[in-house]
């Protein structure tokens, strides 16, 4: 019987891009552009800076545009470097069964190897959507628990995504893919100790992700070996990654070729760890809807399911730890109606009515909504009023998320959406001159012959 590894390959060889849902590949093209506004964004943090010069220090060929600098570096370089800023300010997109942040992963890989080896843009919208699918299908047999083991998912399965990618554009036999993900999952790695002090590593994770799976799809290509067996085999990935042994590997395979689950990645509205978002949903509704005055808030008490990677401290300890901080989250959105990446640096955590809000906020973990999760993220929040009136509500998709109702609805929001959080994010930034530009330049990949003109208005540095 084929392995799991062999009948993934079978898949990614057996579907050419004709084979693609309709839709599909606009839809890959939207998450090309979420990712290029986070990515170029990010770029401007201080982490993403270090690993910026200290990677191009090195020298190397001049393969591959790094985003926003005016710089080229090799193939593995530039996937590092752009998937290390693409996670830097908590905004990319990520895939609620999954729990995968997946195109600051696949993206920089295919990009890299994409633009060195001037493929179309048809076999690169190939590529990524193959490698979405594997590494959320990867995610999503380990049911959400990997967090409770240590691990953080998109690092540990991303390496997974990344070859696929990169061995689609490279032209990879099945021999030689089965290789690729044989030696992309011994790169599998992601340790979540980052939460013990908001360090930088986890905006490291997707970066060297994407590295690792464009080094496995090389190696491959040239007669590097890798087991068949390294999802399920008795010393692979899911015997070592897994939470106390339990995971679903049918999840990998089942319905391959008929559902794409690549098709339920979701964009995040605002940044902060996505499993605190059903939360800021809440919040921004009661503040936009007017029910609430923060000064008649007596206490507030947010229910949410467990992750063991959200912070429940009234005042993170760092901007890091703020990203993933629920009563400081929250007190934000019902103060201001919004969270922004101000309110997510070393000053903007210091604001006293902000923080005095957050003490006011207790969070619990609730094992109903915990039996839920990773299908649905129920959150309830309930505020008492000064009043001792209780002001209660819940909600179970985040915005962003496909399956949202709104979308269900209309469904053509979605993209939409997308495009305004990307002209939100450049008008913010010294990219805002090449909004537009950027945006047909995406919606139009398909029909290119190579990644030329993207790489070009990618590359070049801010207000140039």
């Amino acid at each position: 019987m084929a392995t799991l590894t062999e009948q993934l390959v079978d898949f990614i060889l057996s579907t050419n891009f004709e084979a693609l849902p309709a839709g599909l590949p606009e839809r890959m093209e939207a998450y090309v552009l979420d990712f290029i506004g986070v990515t170029l964004v990010g770029m401007e943090q201080t982490s993403s800076q270090i690993m910026q010069r200290t990677v191009l220090a090195e020298g190397g060929h001049a393969q591959a545009t790094v985003m926003g600098t005016g710089r080229v570096a090799s193939m593995s370089a530039a996937a590092l470097i752009n998937g290390t800023a693409a996670h830097a300010i908590e905004m990319d997109d990520d895939h609620r069964l999954g729990t995968v942040h997946v195109g600051a992963v696949v993206i920089p890989a295919a990009l890299a190897v994409a633009e060195a080896t001037g493929c179309s843009g048809q076999t690169f919208i190939r590529a990524i959507t193959m490698g979405y699918e594997v590494m959320c299908r990867v995610g999503e047999a380990l049911l959400g628990r990997q967090f409770y083991a240590g691990f953080h998912p998109t690092s540990s399965c991303g390496v997974f995504g990344a070859a696929v990618a990169a061995g689609v554009i490279l032209g990879l036999d099945r021999a030689q893919f089965v290789n690729a993900l044989g030696i992309a999952g011994t790169q599998s790695f992601g340790l979540g100790e980052w939460r013990a002090d908001g360090s930088w590593i986890k905006r490291f994770h997707p970066g060297r992700a994407a590295q690792s799976g464009v080094l496995a799809a090389r190696l491959a290509k040239e007669g590097f070996t890798g087991p068949a067996t390294i999802l399920e085999g008795k010393n692979g990935y899911l015997q070592a990654f897994s939470f106390e042994k339990t995971w679903d590997e049918s999840l990998i395979v089942r319905d391959l070729g008929k559902h794409y689950t690549a098709l339920l990645t979701a964009f995040k509205p605002y940044p902060g760890c996505r499993f605190a978002h059903t939360a800021l949903d809440l919040g921004y509704d009661f503040h936009h809807k007017g029910q609430i005055s923060p000064d008649q808030i007596e206490q507030i008490n947010v229910r949410i399911y467990k992750t063991d990677i959200l912070n429940y401290a009234h005042r993170p300890a760092s901007a890091v730890i703020a990203q993933f901080c629920v009563p400081y989250l929250l007190a934000t959105m019902l103060l201001k109606g919004k969270v922004t990446l101000q309110d997510l640096t070393p000053e903007g955590i210091t604001d006293p009515a902000i923080l005095k809000l957050s003490d006011k906020i207790q969070v619990e973990e609730d094992p109903e909504f915990t039996a839920a999760y990773p299908e649905r993220y129920i959150t309830d929040v309930a505020i008492r009023l000064q009043t001792g009136t209780v002001v209660s509500h819940q909600s179970d998709i985040p915005r962003g998320d496909p399956d949202a109702t709104e979308y269900q609805q209309h469904p053509e929001w979605f993209e939409i959406q997308i495009e305004e959080k990307f002209r939100a994010l450049m008008g913010d930034s010294a990219f805002a001159d090449r909004t537009d530009a950027l945006i047909q330049a995406t919606k139009g990949l398909l029909a290119q012959p190579n990644l030329e003109q993207l790489a070009d208005l990618i590359g070049a540095n801010g207000n140039h």
